[in-house]
């Protein structure tokens, strides 16, 4: 019963992460055409490999809760609330870039979020070091997406 409980809780935490994405694809499905009109950034991947990375890495941030959801949630209510805080500034991002087109304001947002996760994997480190380095991919993405928003900024001013 413990195990069947555990994949629960593991089930829970990798659909709760997934919600970001699932809240964001109708304002990129909406504005494909005015993104594709844009010019395009050095680097910038093909829309396919989008979905695929986003995809791994939502997964990913799911595990990472579910890892610390196991160490107990009463004795990691700063870690949740930085992690809660993460999921809920990657919900806006693809509206603001997407849904609105404010392409800085958007860039400044990302960079929060970098700061927001490497905050977050520093809190994590001395306790929870393998949930620190599963989000490192994340961190990494994340640096990419500043770098394809700044391009964007810059190139479509």
């Amino acid at each position: 019963m413990k195990r069947i409980i555990q994949v629960l809780h593991l089930l829970f935490w990798l659909a709760l992460c997934q919600l970001p994405g699932l809240v964001g694809a109708p304002a990129v499905k909406a504005n494909l055409q005015w993104y594709h009109a844009l010019t395009l950034p050095p680097l910038n991947p093909p829309d396919a490999v989008f979905g695929l990375a986003w995809g791994i890495l939502y997964l990913l941030l799911g595990t990472c809760a579910w890892l610390i959801f196991k160490q107990g949630y009463r004795s990691q209510k700063k870690l949740f609330s930085l992690f809660i805080i993460q999921l809920v500034l990657n919900s806006l991002w693809t509206p603001l870039f997407f849904e609105l087109h404010k392409l800085g304001p958007a860039l400044v947002l990302l960079l929060v979020m970098i700061a927001q996760v490497l905050w977050l994997q520093k809190e994590l480190l001395p306790k929870h070091k393998k949930t620190a380095w599963l989000m490192l991919p994340y961190t990494a993405w994340l640096g990419f997406a500043a770098y394809l928003n700044a391009a964007f900024y810059l190139l479509n001013r």
